[in-house]
């Protein structure tokens, strides 16, 4: 009975000491944790007066005076402010804004003559129709006169006998 004590004793620390340690690399796990320290609160700033400007340097009055005029449409598109006549390249509709999925106001032949108020960001034009403020799509329209409207201007040539032709200019 002794022996047998004796033997399982042994096995049983054999079991104990295999089990107790580790082998490096396999069970060796290290969690770093960093910590951050709170911060401190820091005091707010204090208040300082916003210096006014006492006069307007020349400089700056010129280029406020050569800036463009910008306005927007109803729904929030930037329209830079010009007075142009603009043409109907083909049969436009004006529209309440200058979307495609806006109001219909009313429709343009093409080779009418629009009195643009305004060039839209998009690339649509503002214009004056019968006192409304509408927009037409700045692809159906044209800052020069179609074909075949009457020419702004004449040539004159004189020829060898003196007397003078005019001829229009188209």
């Amino acid at each position: 009975m002794k022996k047998k004590c004796i033997l399982a004793l042994i096995l049983g620390t054999a079991f104990m000491v295999q089990g107790c340690g580790f082998t490096e690399g396999t069970d060796a796990v290290v969690t770093v944790v960093d910590a951050t320290p709170t911060p401190e609160p820091t005091e707010a700033p204090k208040a300082t007066a916003t210096p006014e400007p006492t006069s307007e340097p020349k400089e700056d009055a010129a280029a406020a005076d050569s800036a463009v005029a910008t306005e927007q449409t109803p729904s929030g598109i930037t329209v830079e402010v010009k007075d142009e006549t603009y043409y109907a390249v083909e049969g436009v509709n004006l529209r309440a804004d200058a979307s495609a999925d806006a109001d219909f106001v009313a429709g343009v032949l093409s080779g009418e003559s629009l009195k643009c108020t305004g060039v839209c960001a998009n690339g649509w034009i503002r214009v004056d129709y019968n006192g409304q403020t509408c927009y037409a799509s700045g692809d159906y329209v044209s800052t020069t006169p179609p074909v075949g409207a009457p020419a702004a201007a004449t040539d004159t040539t004189t020829t060898d006998t003196g007397a003078a032709d005019v001829t229009a200019v188209q």
